[in-house]
């Protein structure tokens, strides 16, 4: 049984290196694809400060959304009666943010996601504030970099085609 050892002597030595090519392939394959750059460091930061004047009242400044834990800010007490009428009796608000947030949205383009924001903008209590169409895609920016995405020097705009998935990040 053991003789085909010395039958094929280099038979170890084929099994040893394809077994090395076969996990060197699985490495590479594993490895992440390079994220798009769809939007730059300036326009999240304007999307921040968008954001925490607007979505960010409902939504929390985490973007977590709010789950009725004592520390969410803004404290629910501080918001306006439209905000707390919107959000209804649980006052609870989805996140914006985290793995079940970019799965859901994944496979939509940032600028069906700008459109999204876009009419929750439009029909909400944040309607008031009448944000432009810069300061969306601004917070859409900051969405998408608080979803591990990375600032570059392309500049998002609201017809921006790449998926929503393959800019932010998903653990």
């Amino acid at each position: 049984m053991a003789s085909w050892r010395f039958k094929c002597p280099h038979l170890a030595t084929v099994a040893l290196v394809g077994a090395m090519l076969s996990a060197a392939g699985s490495h590479l394959a594993a490895q992440e694809t390079p994220r798009p750059i769809v939007f730059t460091s300036g326009q999240a930061e304007a999307g921040r400060t968008g954001y925490e004047k607007s979505c960010g009242q409902c939504h929390t400044y985490t973007l977590r959304g709010r789950t009725g834990e004592v520390g969410e800010l803004p404290a629910l007490e501080s918001l306006p009666g439209p905000y707390l009428k919107f959000m209804g009796p649980a006052k609870r608000v989805l996140p914006l943010v985290g793995n079940d947030f970019v799965r859901k949205y994944s496979q939509k383009t940032v600028a069906e996601m700008f459109s999204l924001f876009r009419g929750a903008a439009d029909t909400t209590p944040v309607a008031e504030l009448h944000m432009s169409d810069d300061t969306l895609v601004n917070i859409t920016a900051y969405i998408l970099q608080m979803n591990g995405g990375t600032p570059g020097d392309e500049v998002l705009t609201k017809t921006s085609a790449v998926a929503f998935g393959s800019a932010a990040f998903v653990k």
